[in-house]
């Protein structure tokens, strides 16, 4: 069975994920794991609320929704997690 999050919990991440604009986090799903630098709402195209951007390489770009995430780990420039 799915997880589903509270308005407040996807609130959460979101604040969190916020916070981690520019930075590699890895982000965790009941699909498995995503890596990648949070990018900015509306930097690349109009992104709905629920759903938060990875950047994975130049031009590969994940879009994750909100309510499927798990944990996030921020990651530190030298690879270490937060």
């Amino acid at each position: 069975m799915a997880q589903v999050l509270s308005a407040q919990e996807s609130s959460e991440f979101r604040a969190l994920l916020i916070t981690a604009i520019n930075l590699n986090v890895e982000i965790v799903t009941a699909f498995g794991s995503i890596t990648g630098e949070v990018v900015q709402t509306g930097s690349v195209i109009k992104i709905p609320l629920n759903y938060v951007v990875l950047k994975q390489a130049e031009k590969d770009f994940v879009y994750i929704p909100l309510a499927s995430i798990h944990s996030v780990i921020i990651i530190n420039k030298d690879g270490e997690l937060s």
